[in-house]
């Protein structure tokens, strides 16, 4: 009998396997069908596995933050936990790995890196992010809005962002005219990467063709990213990541279990991190329970293994 795909098993599970309302998969699953359009790989994991195996020892800029004064004072919970997840797996495959993220949110942003160990640097997004160009050789975006067609950000209820999250759209331009690699994981549409398939998402995401501000624009972001991970929260996409280094390195201490989710969680709750459907502190993302999230943790650890196991 053949044998499953492992990276195909990881895209799978990002996008809540059976774990979410059925919308919400639905709505991951046809985008990450439009982002598979845009690779050779059969599998969005593997891709992104691919293009960093392929560049191991560079330096890898990691891009937080969705910060909104009265709503998400010091940013939401989703994004940050995947990125420290992700710098700590990069770390330990041998990368140069940077974390910046949006002012407000680099306190609970080093301390979420802290409770997991990830001796990443945490650092403020530059006001002008142009500056980061030399420096990262590659950039991971996880769960950053993106500017709309006439040049704002929004939240995914169509409110405008005009304080608080510093637009790094510029910066994956400038990457892209450098010939540097640039991926972005998202889950809504309105996050940087989404450009790579601005269309899909206006059809995909009725939500996406309006905002409340009167910009006219909608919400969905226009700048690409070379490889586009969606997922149903931007979290788990991170995870996946994690998950697809894990199995091309045989590595299974790239990995965060499922007790390391429940207590970044819990600390980011305590530091500020709101969820961004709920907008208050919560055990869980996105108005899914954290026991969703660590089900998820847990699936992804168990593809590792069996891969492993039909490697040995």
């Amino acid at each position: 009998m053949k044998r499953p795909d492992p990276f195909v098993e990881i895209d799978r599970i990002a996008c809540g396997a059976g774990l979410v309302p059925e919308d919400m998969e639905r709505r991951a699953r046809a985008l990450q069908d439009a982002a598979r359009q845009l690779v050779s790989s059969g599998s969005l994991a593997s891709a992104v596995a691919k293009l960093l195996v392929d560049r191991r020892g560079r330096h890898v800029a990691l891009l937080t933050g969705f910060v909104l004064p009265d709503a998400f004072p010091c940013g939401e919970n989703d994004g940050p936990l995947g990125t420290v997840a992700l710098a700590r797996a990069l770390h330990r495959a041998s990368f140069g790995v940077s974390i910046y993220a949006d002012p407000a949110a680099v306190d609970g942003v080093t301390w979420l890196a802290a409770e997991i160990g990830a001796p990443t640097p945490v650092m403020p997004i530059p006001e002008d992010p142009l500056g980061l160009t030399a420096s990262a050789d590659i950039a991971i975006a996880i769960e950053k809005p993106g500017e709309n067609a006439v040049g704002y950000m929004h939240t995914w209820d169509g409110r405008r962002i005009e304080r608080g999250s510093v637009s790094i759209d510029p910066l994956f331009r400038a990457l892209a005219a450098a010939d540097k690699p640039t991926i972005a994981v998202g889950d809504r549409g309105n996050e940087i990467g989404f450009g790579a398939i601005h269309e899909e998402v206006v059809s995909l995401v009725p939500e996406a063709r309006r905002c409340t501000c009167g910009c006219g624009g909608g919400i969905a972001a226009v700048t690409p990213a070379d490889i586009l991970f969606p997922a149903a929260v931007s979290n788990w996409g991170a995870y996946a990541l994690c998950a697809a280094l894990a199995v091309s390195l045989q590595d299974r201490s790239l990995l965060l279990d499922p007790g390391e989710e429940e207590r970044l969680l819990h600390v980011a709750a305590v530091r500020g991190c709101r969820d961004g459907l709920l907008r208050s502190a919560a055990f869980g993302v996105d108005g899914i329970s954290g026991a969703v999230s660590s089900r998820i943790v847990r699936a992804l650890r168990t593809v590792v293994d069996v891969a492993r196991a039909a490697d040995e």
